[in-house]
């Protein structure tokens, strides 16, 4: 067995392995995605490494590469996704060799940290590893009564209408001294309007906030899940009630049974919620620092469920 650094040709091998190994339960495996993912990210191609035997890939560990900025430094990191391990093949250490022939890469290139939020089967072995627990983020969530008979138009914006408070967005400063996603130019088309995997929608002014959110179906009912919320210079008091008005609009045009909001983006403030108390059961943030003159214990981080989402 040999382990070596993924090429573009090996595209479809990694893509039939992924199918063999994890099925396609959760999100599907398919070249376009990987494409997206690990190819076309605005920060760069993902660092990728391959466990070969005899001609024919049996294991494949990715660091989707991703920036956070505070105030004027920059953050480059790492997050830890695909991973997998031809079944005939488990149990041999392989996962553990691929992870940590990675690391050993992406330290040479000046990574920071490696973040992920892994599932209680592999979180274990992350440990094992060297990965710390940060916590679990906050979720809030706000209960819902639609009307089945409300004849509401629904509220579905062409991402073209915020074309200019995009760009205003993406190419404004990150005064505050907490960590966030570097949102550089053609982050939010990449991450958002282009995604092959989920489909996702947006209210705005178009001058002054972008609330991005995505509607999942499930046995309780809609859930209205919102994924960031961006606020320009232009944003005051006026603006934060008319994101509040639009934001109820939505839950009445698309019946929506609960919203929820899981993250530390500091944005969501602006937007009212309910009075149902905050809870701890967000998603589980672990981190790898790599870089051992980042205290990463002591970053005010401003994740937002966008940074932290499984795909």
């Amino acid at each position: 067995m040999i382990i070596r650094k993924a090429e573009e040709s090996d595209t479809e091998s990694i893509i039939e392995l992924l199918k063999v190994s994890l099925g396609e339960n959760l999100l599907p495996k398919s070249i376009d995605f990987w494409k997206w993912k690990h190819q076309e990210n605005p920060f760069g191609k993902s660092p990728v490494v391959l466990a070969e035997d005899n001609g024919k890939v049996i294991g494949v560990r990715a660091f989707l590469r991703w920036e956070f900025s505070q105030g004027n430094k920059l953050i480059p990191c790492g997050r830890a996704v695909d991973t997998a391990v031809h079944p005939a093949h488990q149990g041999k250490g392989i996962f553990t060799k691929l992870t940590k022939t990675l690391l050993e890469e992406v330290k040479k290139e000046g990574f920071d940290l490696i973040y992920n939020t892994p599932n209680p089967q592999s979180l274990p072995g992350y440990l094992k590893m060297g990965w710390k627990k940060w916590g679990r983020l906050p979720l809030k969530i706000q209960l819902h009564f639609p009307k089945p008979w409300s004849n509401s138009p629904l509220i579905n914006f062409d991402w073209s209408e915020a074309r200019s408070l995009i760009q205003e967005i993406e190419t404004a400063s990150n005064p505050s001294f907490m960590a966030q996603s570097r949102i550089k130019p053609g982050y939010i088309h990449w991450r958002y309007e282009n995604c092959p995997v989920v489909n996702y929608s947006f209210i705005s002014d178009f001058k002054s906030y972008l609330l991005i959110f995505r509607i999942k179906e499930g046995k309780w009912g809609r859930e209205l899940r919102i994924c960031d919320l961006f606020c320009g210079v232009n944003f005051d008091k006026v603006a934060k009630r008319a994101l509040n008005r639009q934001f109820k609009e939505l839950v009445i045009s698309e019946k929506i049974r609960f919203s929820s909001f899981s993250g530390l983006n500091s944005k969501s403030e602006n937007l009212n919620l309910g009075l149902l108390p905050v809870l701890p059961l967000g998603p589980l943030v672990t981190l790898n620092q790599l870089n051992k003159d980042l205290n990463c214990a002591k970053i005010d981080w401003n994740w937002s469920l966008g940074d932290l989402e499984l795909f």
